[in-house]
Formats: C-alpha cells, structure tokens, sequence
C-alpha cells in the first residue's frame, strides 16, 4: 500500500488548491535528458526496451523530448490516448474514466510509496528507465490491486563498458547521476535530485492572505548494483525513495479563513517512502524464466490542519514477488507467479471534520459534528497468486487465458478474477484485440477503513473491463489503430450524507451511521483513435484523438452524475523534426474540454454564527469549465566536446497564450465575488545536462 490513510478529502483539496499554482510550475523547468539506446513505449503497455521499435510503441526517447513533459516519460504519457492529469487534490494520472487512486505502481518489480511528486512530475531518474508498462484497461493476470491502472516501470541494467557522471540543472530542480562497473560481472549507479524552487519562489508571491511554514519542496533518489553470476542469471539490489512537503498559515482575516474557521492555524503534510530489494533473475536451459523480488518499505504520512486536526501514519510493508514463465510447447506458454505482503500499519490521530468523498462539492472543516480520535496498529496480510497461459491458437492468433486469486485476512474477502487477451491478425496488416477482466482494489486511504476515522466493514472497491480494437499498418513507418472500451465500477467508498438528508435523526443518531459505506457505483466508456509515424525523412509524430464518459451514481442520495474526470474530448497532436544530429525541433497541440464543476448558487448566513456564511451548492458536476487547449514548442541541441557532451533545450509552453480556465475563486466571507483561476501564461522555460 502506497499512502495508506488520507485526511477526508477537504483538507487535502485545500492543500491543492492552494499549492497548485507554485508546484504546477515544477512541470516547466525539469531537467533533459538523452538516451543511448532504442527503448519503446507501446500504447497498451509502455514498453521500452532495446529491441527494434515498432509501429505500437513510442519511444522513451520520443517521450523525453516532448514539451511541457520536462524530460519525464511517465509525465509525457499524458500526450496518450485515455490519460489525463486534472489538477485538484492529486498528482497522479487518471486513465480511461477512473480515479488516479484507483492505480497501482511498481518499480523494478517492487512496490513504492508513491510515483508521481506534487507537481506531477515522476520520482524515476531519466538516465534510467528502460521501461514502464501502461495498462488502461483489462491487465493481464500478474496485476492485482488496482480497478484504474497499472504502472509498472523498469529502471536499465548498469553499463559494464563505461562510466557516466552526470550532472543536471534546471529552475526547478538538480540532481547527479554517477554510474561505475566494479569488475567485469559487478556495476552500479545512483541518482539523487532536489528541488530548486524552494529557494525562490516566495520572491515571485505577493500574497497578503498566507505564507509558507515549510517552503514546498522535494528530493527522489534510485540506485541499482547489479551482479551477472553468469550470462543467464543476475541478482540485482535496488534502493529507491522520496519525499515531498510543503505547509501554509492563512491570515486570520483572509477569505480561506473567513469561509471556513476550521483552516485557522494552516495546513501541512510530508509524505516520504524508503523502498530497498532484491531481485534474482534466471533463464534456464528448459526454457523456464523466473523473477524474485524480496523488498521492504518504510513509509510516512503526516497531515496537520488547523490548530486541533493532525493524522500521523507510519508503515512498513515487506514483500515476496515472483513471477515464472514456461514453454510447454510450440503453442503454449504457461505463466504464473504468487505474492506475499506483510503491511505493519501505525496510526494516531484526531480530527473534526464531515466524511468527505470525491462526490463532495465543498467538504468544509468547520461542518465537522463530532470529534474523531484515535489510534491502532493492525497488521495486514496480503496472499496473491496468478496464472495464464499464452497460447498460440494458430499462427496469427495468439490467446491469453488467465487467472488472479487474491485474499487479506482484514476485510477477509476472497477474489477469483478471470483475465483474458486476444490479438488476432486476420489479414495482412490488419490485426483485431480484445481483453476482459474483473479487478479489485484495496484504497490507499486506509483510513476510510479503520476506526473511527471510518468503517471497518467496508468491503473492496470492484471493476469489470471490456476492450475491442482493430490495428492496420499503413507503411512501414505508419500505423492506426481505434479501440473502444467500457467498465463497470462497484462497491465504491461513499461518504455519509449532510446531515439535512436525516432530518428525523438527533445528532447523536446521524454520528452513530458509518462514515463511509460501498453505497456508490459508476460506469465509464470510450473510443480512441491513435495513429503514429516512426521517425522516417527526420520526423516523427502521432496523432490521438478519445471520446469518453464517466459517471457515478450515490445511491445512499439517489443522485446520478458525470464523474469529476469526465472529459468526453481529449487530442493530442505531437511531432518533431530532426534538423541535422544536434538540432531537433518541436511540438504538441493539447485540446481537452473542460473541468467539470459544482456551481456555487448563494449563500446563506449561519444561525449559530452570523460571522460565517454556508455556501449553496447546485447540482454535482453539473457545469463544465470552457475548453483547455494549449500549444508547447521546444528546441533541443546537443554540444560535444572532447570527453564529454552537454545537452541544452529552451521551451516556450502555452505559445499562443490561450487563458485556460482551471475553476474559479469566491472572495468575501459571504461567497460574493468570483474570479477565474486560470492555468499558466506563456512560459520560457530551459535546462542543460552535462556528461562526462
């Protein structure tokens, strides 16, 4: 488990709110990078690896030099058919109508804390990733715990013929990269990064209603030794890890502290993970492949909200992983693997606040009606075991049955989940898929789960996937492919109602009703258009174009609604040209429609404090923001020299200065005055990289 409990969701979404605009900033100035070897990204799976990139995969390569990307691919799989990264109370992506925290993350075949910093870009060094896997839908059977999406990333072996250092800098961040062979079957690297922004960005506010306690900030590190006891085996340690904070005092008389006293005294949170593991991979002469990871990580949470609200939660998880892979014969390739996880959670809190959810328009601190205070230590075993077999139909028909078996002993629940993908080439050049699978997850914000702060009978969150496409190569360098998709979403986590949908109930009654219950469900569909040109006469792009909804029904209220990441029109439009080998130019046009919304309606003066004015809300989601569109430019040149080479990109983000609208901000105790908030000006942005 990544962030194991959560504050309800207002505390975290004023954090957002009020952060976004000085970490946002972080996805302009991130460091460039290169890459010494053909690595690919395919759109199902972002696959980079060393083989010959085809028609289906994009390359790491292609993805780091994406503008506004910042040199990040896991920021760049954004300009991907079905991701978007909606800025509110989360940095992650969501993908194909699902919540950011529906996903499940893996780093070199161990879990991690968490993948993306506040500002949405990536912990991963680019001088190391080899590649990472996208599933949108459908995953193959070894993915267990997540109803989103699965990230899964690989980080590079260490080079045997060569030493790198390297050093990056840019207005957002620093780091160095160091990689040195031991001996001919023994080498290692290590990455470290701090942000810069910390150090300058209050010079750029001039803001009289707050200041930082803790000046937003972060630092990533990853490092890899590896040992080739022979040419068909290796036994590798990796070591990873994080941390991001950042912390606010509103003025008393400010307009966040007039609307809602429970934020006086501010807010703060850090976040840190420390993973470390061991991986021992083989090929046999049988054939047979195996993959064992054995891992531990340590993680940290801390949330403090007003001058009383303050959750501490530590845990550390540890973790045996495999993965086998057999060729029965010509047509059969039998995979299986099992997963064991020990979750020691610790946690100690109190806080006064109303149950919030994601269905929740304003979740004020203030409306909280009883204090919750407490503290626990349980222990959580996870037992996950799979199976599939890769089976050559025919020659142009490869089918993948498989199964995923899942069991904790906290909400006791057993899960049997049937997986299934097909791709069939049924004509030259032209290929039809499928895939069907049900999925689980158990939500990172345990705290929804454990006394008081919410519900111990809560059972897991549940998804059904549904997938077609068809593929058609055109040329050598030009493929398309169009893909619909639908999932069936239930036993959603739901907050309790306001209290004036139990006005039959004494207070003490509607305190004694779960926090949280599996009272919601949703559904979401889609179809996507991709089409994609390798690098052929200098230049390269691709083109994607979805049409998607999402909705969630409460059925404790009977209401039914688009879900907050419903963007039914989302184009992506990228290309590049290759000047001569140190020039390269080039672009990407973003077009989404906008964020949906809750209008505010009026308000009200309270009956117990005249000072404070409760805001009514109109019906949920039911406006949407004008369309967002933006065009990024970027130049990359390298220079080299005698030993060494250094790297140098300029960026100019939001070219045309189209004032995107991101939502809007009321001013006054009494909610009077509205103003857009609107996403960044045109933006000149650069950064180097020396090597040596």
């Amino acid at each position: 488990m990544k962030s194991p409990m959560a504050l309800p969701q207002r505390t975290a979404l004023s954090a957002q709110i009020q952060l976004a605009g000085l970490l946002i900033s972080g996805l302009l100035f991130a460091a460039p990078a290169s890459a010494d070897e053909t690595e690919a990204i395919e759109l199902d799976t972002v696959q980079i690896s060393g083989k010959e990139e085809k028609l289906t995969e994009i390359s790491t390569e292609k993805l780091l030099k994406i503008p506004g990307s910042g040199n990040d691919p896991l920021r760049a799989i954004e300009s991907l058919p079905g991701v978007t990264f909606t800025g509110g109370r989360t940095s992650a992506p969501a993908v194909r109508g699902s919540s950011p925290d529906d996903n499940a993350y893996i780093i070199d075949f161990i879990p991690v804390g968490y993948i993306f910093h506040t500002d949405s870009s990536s912990i991963l060094s680019d001088n190391v990733v080899e590649d990472f896997t996208l599933e949108t839908a459908a995953f193959p059977a070894q993915y267990n715990n997540a109803t989103g999406a699965v990230i899964d990333a690989t980080s590079r072996s260490p080079y045997y013929d060569r030493s790198q250092f390297i050093i990056d800098a840019s207005l957002l961040k620093a780091g160095i990269f160091i990689e040195q062979p031991l001996s001919e079957n023994q080498s290692f690297y290590i990455a470290a990064r701090q942000s810069l922004f910390q150090y300058y960005i209050e010079n750029f506010l001039d803001d009289e209603d707050f200041e930082f306690t803790t000046v937003p900030e972060y630092y990533d590190y990853q490092g890899k030794y590896e040992y080739r006891i022979s040419a068909t085996e290796t036994l590798s340690f990796q070591a990873i890890g994080s941390r991001d904070k950042a912390g606010l005092l509103f003025a008393e008389d400010s307009d966040t502290v007039l609307q809602d006293p429970g934020l006086s005294g501010g807010l703060a949170f850090e976040a840190f993970f420390n993973s470390q593991g061991l991986v021992w991979e083989k090929l046999y002469t049988s054939g047979m492949t195996h993959k064992i990871g054995l891992s531990q990580m340590e993680q940290k949470l801390g949330f403090r909200v007003g001058p009383d609200n303050k959750i501490d939660v530590k845990v550390n998880d540890y973790n045996l992983r495999s993965q086998f892979s057999y060729p029965l014969n010509y047509q059969h390739e039998l995979r299986w693997g099992v997963e064991l996880t020990e979750s020691q959670i610790s946690y100690k809190g109190r806080f006064e606040a109303p149950p919030c959810d994601e269905f929740t328009p304003d979740c004020r601190i203030v409306d909280g009606t009883e204090v919750l205070e407490g503290d626990g230590k349980p222990t959580i075993y996870h037992y996950d075991a799979h199976l599939a077999d890769a089976w050559d139909v025919t020659q142009n028909w490869t089918l993948t049955p498989g199964v995923a078996l899942s069991y904790d002993d906290y909400t006791e629940q057993y899960f049997g989940e049937p997986r299934l993908q097909s791709r069939w080439q049924f004509t030259n050049n032209w290929w039809f898929t499928s895939a069907y699978g049900r999925h689980h997850i158990l939500p990172d914000n345990f705290g929804d789960y454990v006394a008081p702060f919410g519900n111990p009978d809560l059972k897991q969150p549940t998804a059904t996937h549904y997938e077609l496409g068809i593929e058609n190569q055109l040329a050598n360098d030009m493929l398309w492919k169009f893909e619909v998709y639908y999932k069936d979403l239930d036993n959603i986590i739901i907050g309790r109602p306001g209290q004036a949908y139990y006005s039959s109930l004494t207070d003490d009654e509607y305190n004694d009703l779960p926090l949280y219950t599996n009272d919601a469900d949703g559904k979401a569909w889609g179809m996507e258009f991709f089409l994609n040109k390798n690098l052929t006469e200098r230049w390269y792009g691709w083109l994607s174009v979805a049409y998607s909804r999402t909705f969630r029904t409460n059925n404790l209220t009977g209401d039914d609604f688009s879900y907050n990441y419903d963007q039914p029109v989302i184009i992506n439009s990228v290309a590049n040209y290759k000047l001569n080998k140190d020039w390269q130019i080039g672009f990407k046009w973003r077009y989404q429609s906008g964020q949906l919304i809750t209008p505010l309606e009026g308000s009200v003066q309270d009956a117990d404090d005249p000072a404070l004015y409760n805001p009514i809300y109109g019906n949920l989601n039911s406006e949407r923001l004008p369309a967002y569109h933006k065009l990024d430019v970027r130049a990359d040149r390298t220079y080299r020299f005698s030993g060494w080479e250094m790297d140098f990109y300029a960026e100019i983000l939001n070219l045309y200065g189209r004032d995107n609208v991101t939502g809007y901000e009321y001013k006054g105790a009494d909610y009077s005055e509205k103003e857009e908030v609107t996403d960044l000006p045109t933006i000149i942005s650069f950064g180097i990289k020396a090597k040596i």
